[in-house]
């Protein structure tokens, strides 16, 4: 082995970048830099309108959360209330919905679930009140669906029964069939209300579409969804309505042995608070990454303040709950209409709109394949945020009113948070990080899954074959020195005590972890 010498940091620079490189001792240990959540920007409140401001910060004192724990969750349920009746217009041919994915980032104990509960109050709240008025509606609608599909079912029977029967009343039970089966058809289904779905399979949730409107929300303080896109429920990955979902794309799913599915413009409003671990071991799904499920959340990161919370506080105020509550429960109410009522841009929010798009596009330049497919979202992801913040601000009044300079200035400053902390969501992921570093940290995962600390190379090889390019031993190689040159490992060639040295024979390769690393892992538990 030809070594170059050391850096600065104690790193052993290696001469060699294509073969495994053997030493007999660790280089210094450096581990792998991650995002530092604690110089992330906070979100400003007063970038909401006034109609929600009040309470967003009155919830914030109360709960002694973090800004980031509670605005961007507000937005997202005023987008219950907008989708499917208003879109925002800012090009022509363009057209974008007015619904979010976002996402919540917070470690346990971090009063996510009291969060959602008064955000949610409103919502809640509506969605009983409309069922409570539809309910005699709902009760006549399953009494004449019982009835005729009974009617259908009598006649079915005596039809197929073995005794004959004269021509003439055979022709006359299939008119009577043919009548009852096309009033049934023409019977309108009266069903519940449901603004919102938490753990929900996506048949189930197809279904609590075509009721709705084809819109709904998935609203939950778990990161079970996750695990049901990923095929809980099945054998395989099951994303595309909520792929669909996100830009109104038309989606249909055929079934062998039931009815199919077929939803023109559905739209799914998402919000979910997870602990970190959550976005770590879903995000390494290879086909949520490659097909871009990630790219289109909105992802929060806000600072923890376990250990500064006071026990006194101040309560929410009535004023500032009314004031959410009605603007919540006015945009539930809002009909909705065959076709989104398109909103412009006022000329000024024009034109800050195109600066902000080619400040993105400057950042794109510099930016990893993974995170430009967000960073790509992200001035369409802005104009919603707009329509959003523009609709809280006129509500039924929205459709009469352009979106003014103000609002967009406003968007664009909450665009720029959300970029903050999706970089930094996508470093806890490792998608930003080079390919033999994501390489590195997967074998490291590997390693210790074994819980040992030393490991024969080829044994650490069969852990991880699995993984696409490292099928042959040849394909770890970036990855190893990665480790080597960090100080996580080091390679030693051995000859077995049972080995005659003289009559020659392979030598094995074995793996030995830095006690340093581990020293350091238990510090950060």
């Amino acid at each position: 082995m030809k070594v170059n010498g050391e850096l600065d940091n104690g790193l052993v620079r290696y001469e060699s970048k294509s073969e495994i490189m053997y030493s007999d001792r660790f280089a210094g240990f450096v581990g792998f830099a991650g995002a530092d959540i604690s110089k992330l920007p906070l979100f400003k409140t007063e970038l909401l309108p006034s109609a929600i401001r009040g309470f967003s910060d009155s919830l914030i004192e109360s709960l002694q959360v973090s800004s980031g724990m509670v605005a961007p969750a507000v937005m997202t349920v005023g987008c219950l209330g907008i989708q499917k009746k208003y879109s925002v217009h800012p090009l022509p041919d363009w057209y974008e919905p007015g619904n979010l994915y976002t996402a919540i980032v917070a470690e346990a104990s971090e009063r996510k679930s009291p969060a959602m509960k008064e955000i949610m109050k409103p919502v809640y709240d509506y969605e009983r009140k409309e069922n409570e008025k539809l309910a005699s509606e709902i009760a006549i609608y399953e009494t004449k669906k019982k009835i005729l599909e009974g009617k259908i079912a009598n006649i079915t029977k005596s039809a197929v029964r073995p005794y004959k029967k004269s021509t003439e009343d055979k022709h006359f039970d299939v008119e009577i069939l043919t009548d009852l089966q096309q009033e049934l058809n023409e019977l309108e289904e009266v069903t519940p209300i449901r603004l919102v779905a938490d753990d929900v399979t996506m048949e189930v949730l197809g279904k609590l579409m075509e009721q709705n409107r084809e819109r709904i929300g998935i609203f939950s303080t778990e990161g079970g969804i996750f695990n049901t896109l990923a095929g809980r429920y099945s054998d395989k990955t099951v994303i595309d309505i909520v792929l669909k979902g996100y830009s109104g794309d038309r989606f249909a799913q055929d079934r062998v042995t039931r009815a199919g599915q077929t939803l023109d413009h559905p739209l799914i409003a998402i919000l979910l608070y997870v602990q970190p671990i959550v976005i770590k071991e879903i995000m390494d799904n290879s086909e949520f990454v490659g097909r871009g499920l990630n790219a289109r959340f909105l992802y929060s990161i806000p600072p923890s303040t376990i250990g500064e919370r006071k026990y006194r506080v101040k309560q929410i105020s009535d004023l500032d709950r009314a004031d959410y509550c009605d603007v919540i429960q006015r945009l539930l109410a809002i009909p909705v209409p065959d076709k989104p009522k398109a909103i412009e841009l006022e000329e000024e929010a024009d034109r800050l709109a195109e600066d902000f798009f080619y400040e993105i596009e400057d950042k794109m330049k510099e930016s990893s394949t993974e995170f430009k497919a967000w960073l790509g979202k992200l001035h369409g992801t802005t104009m919603r945020i707009a329509l959003v913040l523009h609709c809280f601000e006129y509500i039924e009044r929205s459709e009469y009113h352009k979106i003014s300079e103000q609002t967009m200035s406003n968007a664009i400053g909450i665009g720029r948070y959300f970029r903050s902390h999706a970089e930094a969501a996508f470093s806890i992921m490792g998608l930003t990080d080079p390919s033999e570093v994501r390489d590195a940290k997967y074998i490291l995962k590997r390693i210790d899954s074994t819980g040992l600390m030393e490991i024969k190379l080829r044994d650490l090889h069969d852990v991880c074959r699995d993984r696409k390019g490292m099928e042959k031993k040849g394909g770890m190689i970036p990855g190893l020195q990665c480790l080597i040159e960090h100080g996580y490992i080091r390679i030693q060639k051995s000859i077995p005590a049972t080995q005659n040295p003289q009559k020659g024979g392979r030598p094995s390769e074995i793996v030995y972890v830095n006690p340093e690393y581990i020293r350091w892992k238990k510090k950060k538990v």
